[in-house]
């Protein structure tokens, strides 16, 4: 498991050299690994601070800001 680990991290890592900022779905791709996979690998990458993650977006984005003085709706249900 250790050696799938970093062989895997390696792969990241060069890709990210050589092809720069990527999606996770790209990066997916060019290593051979699911984007679920990915995400994880990068999650992690990011807490020991190999990685940097710069942008997230929602899916779903608002067709327009909430009115004045509205209550915000929530995105995320945190998985109720």
């Amino acid at each position: 498991m250790v050696d799938w680990w970093s062989e895997t991290e390696h792969a990241i890592a060069e890709c990210l050299e050589s092809g720069g900022p990527m999606s996770p779905e790209d990066l997916a791709q060019r290593v051979g690994i699911s984007e679920g996979e990915t995400t994880a690998f990068l999650c992690m990458l990011a807490r020991e601070q190999k990685i940097s993650i710069r942008l997230v977006d929602l899916i779903d984005k608002p067709a327009a800001p909430p009115a004045r003085g509205a209550r915000p709706r929530a995105a995320y249900s945190g998985g109720r």
